[in-house]
């Protein structure tokens, strides 16, 4: 067991995160859970023979992300990194409590950009692994209504894509994952109300997680799950930046 490729997924406790987790387990992989909710990350564990370890962490504060490297490397060093972790806001930016806005960023931004530096550099040192960096769809067009949150998902895709360039060669691998609208509790919690349902092709976490993982075998740097997804992605990408906008100002406004 302690052969098996380790992997550290951060926000696993539930959605994505928690199905990179099981699917990770059955490829084979040990899996490093890293999340705030210890009983989420225990019923992870039940059951897994000891692959899952559970970190509880809230990534933001302070010593976190040295923590999970620092654990990491005494369980052998990870192979895979998966910077999944995040949370939303949606509002107007002017009526939003801007210590929740940094709170997001710090979350968002900060800490994967953080772990990412702490545990890439090892994998380059051992000539071998990857970093799979959730972003988003709206990381690829201006999102009123959820500005920040928006703008912390286009850096992320900036920067898995450039990291993908500096890194080849090395053996260690990026990719940034960019899920569309995506059934799991994240909606909720970012207020999205039942925007997420009503979306057209809207997936599951189960759907995402099978076409990160496609598309990482593939050795995709960017994946955009979902065909549907893909389509409308594709074509705001390529509208004139004011329609984009507007059309995606009368989606979440």
């Amino acid at each position: 067991m302690s052969d098996a490729p380790l992997a550290i997924v951060t926000g696993a406790s539930s959605g994505i995160g928690a199905e990179f987790t099981r699917v990770l387990l059955a490829r084979g992989h040990r899996v490093l859970a890293v999340a705030r909710r210890a009983d989420r990350l225990a019923a992870l564990e039940a059951g897994s023979n000891g692959r899952v370890v559970a970190e509880v962490r809230d990534l933001t504060a302070d010593g976190a992300t040295e923590a999970v490297a620092a654990r990491a490397e005494e369980l052998g060093g990870a192979g895979l990194l998966v910077c999944n972790a995040g949370r939303g806001i949606r509002g107007r930016f002017t009526e939003t409590d801007p210590s929740d806005t940094l709170a997001m960023l710090r979350l968002n931004v900060m800490a994967s950009v953080d772990l990412t530096s702490r545990v890439v550099p090892r994998m380059v040192a051992r000539g071998s692994g990857g970093v799979i960096v959730v972003a988003s769809t709206l990381g690829f067009v201006t999102t009123p209504y959820l500005a920040a949150y928006g703008a912390s998902k286009a850096f992320l895709l900036s920067f898995a894509e450039a990291l993908s360039c500096e890194l080849r060669g090395t053996g260690v691998r990026a990719m940034a994952l960019c899920p569309g609208p995506t059934v799991t509790e994240f909606g909720d919690v970012a207020g999205l109300g039942d925007r997420v349902e009503k979306t057209p092709g809207h997936t599951t976490a189960e759907e995402v997680v099978a076409g990160a993982l496609r598309a990482w075998d593939a050795g995709r740097t960017v994946t955009v799950p979902g065909t549907v997804t893909r389509l409308m992605t594709a074509a705001l990408d390529h509208a004139p930046r004011p329609v984009a906008r507007r059309v995606m100002e009368r989606v979440f406004r």
